[in-house]
């Protein structure tokens, strides 16, 4: 198994951290009330979930479950249609790995060949204006984002649907590791581009 590892997770700017087991990473990080970009990966995550409450199953070391949080100098309004972007960036970032067949099923299912490969989860609140170190209320955003790379028999069965996993689409394997770095830069470049198109024209002009 290969094993994850903060040195190993390459996103520059961010806070990386990987425990080995946890609840939740997106409510790890809710809790936190750092200004730093954020993300955290488990090898075991025991009440992930996803839309509707929903568990999100996965064994240990079978996956790439991590949770990213970002500032971001936008109201919360601001972030409808969101979800669909961040969605959009993930199946790139996995594309750019060799996963070609990867696709988004709207609003937050990662889909190959009909069958689901992950599923990723958006939680924002409002910042409070003393914190948002800007000159209007920002946001904060955590992602949550679930991957099967390695195939797992019986969860489609458990499930009730068809699983996919990375191991079965890609011509050769790719860590978890660096799976987790692929995706998070791909969001977090995502989320930088959301922001800077709700700038205000004199902080562009600036």
């Amino acid at each position: 198994m290969d094993r994850l590892a903060v040195e190993k997770i390459r996103v520059p700017g961010v806070d990386v951290r990987v425990v080995e087991r946890c609840s939740s990473t997106n409510a790890l990080l809710r809790d936190e009330r750092s200004a730093v970009p954020a993300l955290l990966a488990a090898e075991l995550q025991t009440a992930g979930r996803g839309r509707h409450g929903r568990r999100w199953h996965s064994a240990r070391g079978a996956g790439a479950t991590f949770s990213i949080r970002r500032h971001m100098a936008c109201e919360q309004r601001r972030l409808a249609g969101l979800s669909v972007a961040v969605g959009i960036s993930v199946a790139r970032g996995l594309r750019g790995l060799g996963a070609l067949g990867v696709s988004l099923k709207w609003p937050n299912d990662l889909m190959v060949n009909r069958r689901k490969l992950g599923g990723i989860l958006i939680e924002t609140r409002p910042l409070p204006r003393s914190d948002a170190g800007t000159a209007y209320p920002g946001s904060v955003v955590i992602v949550g984002i679930g991957i099967n790379c390695r195939a797992q028999l019986r969860l489609g069965v458990r499930l009730g649907r068809g699983v996919a996993a990375l191991d079965e689409v890609l011509q050769r394997p790719v860590p978890r590791n660096a799976v987790i770095g692929a995706v998070a830069r791909e969001v977090l470049g995502t989320l930088a581009a959301w922001e800077r198109s709700w700038e205000r024209p004199s902080e562009r002009a600036a």
